[in-house]
């Protein structure tokens, strides 16, 4: 069934009962694809989260080309902790994991991953880890992102762009996934582009539903303000509050 607005808005501390009341530790948020709204949905979470009162940690266990969306999710969830632990691992080329280490000369290491994700979950009530690319991006030749996934043992919540083509990627993400059981929890659509929305925005929620079983939690709208290096991280919340139904999530 379509959101309602009354689906969206959060009463103080809810939130942080909704999680608490859970067993899952995180969420792992994937997308569809690459420059996909992960970052900005991710530490929206952080965010929320943070405003509700929960302990919330955050991750980017792999980054390439920058740290932007580790520094990104550092500020969004007011946290200290060293970058080196919510991101590990780091390589400079932008570009599939494998490939830029390749280039690189490096060999990823993945159990830096799961050290600093252990450290995490000791300081932290939650933990949220955000991908690299999609779930089928390969860290290494013979390791995907739907292998960390698997290995870090988090539901999974995937950002798929909102308009046309968004089918096609989302029903293909979510078998990928189920191929290696993991337990995804929902799904938020995200609007990059300020232009006016079609059909297929407006029928992508209901279908996504009805084909995959898995709830669409929200449709974000295009927010110019949230393009800035660092928004208000009060509006961050509050504007993905506003558009994301977090209290759907199937976390069990």
């Amino acid at each position: 069934m379509p959101l309602t607005t009354q689906d969206y808005p959060l009463t103080k501390n809810a939130f942080y009962r909704i999680i608490k009341n859970n067993m899952a530790q995180g969420i792992f948020i994937t997308g569809t694809g690459t420059e996909i709204g992960k970052t900005v949905i991710a530490g929206g979470l952080a965010a929320s989260l943070k405003q509700s009162g929960m302990n919330v940690g955050v991750m980017k266990p792999i980054g390439t080309g920058d740290t932007a969306d580790a520094q990104f999710l550092k500020y969004a969830a007011q946290v200290d902790d060293e970058l080196s632990v919510i991101n590990p691992i780091y390589l400079r080329h932008p570009l599939a994991p494998s490939v830029a280490a390749r280039i690189e000369n490096r060999e990823i290491d993945l159990s830096c991953i799961e050290t600093a994700f252990a450290a995490l979950q000791q300081r932290y009530d939650f933990v949220i880890v955000e991908g690299v690319g999609g779930i089928a991006v390969p860290i290494r030749d013979d390791f995907l992102v739907v292998h960390l996934i698997h290995t870090l043992q988090l539901p999974v919540l995937i950002v798929a762009e909102a308009g046309l083509g968004t089918l096609n990627h989302t029903l293909l993400t979510v078998a990928l996934a189920r191929q290696f059981n993991l337990q995804v929890v929902g799904i938020v659509l995200n609007r990059r582009s300020s232009e006016t929305a079609g059909i297929a925005e407006a029928t992508n929620p209901v279908e996504i539903e009805k084909l995959t079983g898995i709830p669409v939690i929200g449709t974000v709208p295009y927010e110019k303000r949230l393009g800035t290096v660092y928004p208000d991280v009060a509006f961050l919340a509050d504007f993905m509050n506003s558009h994301i139904a977090w209290r759907k999530l199937e976390i069990l």
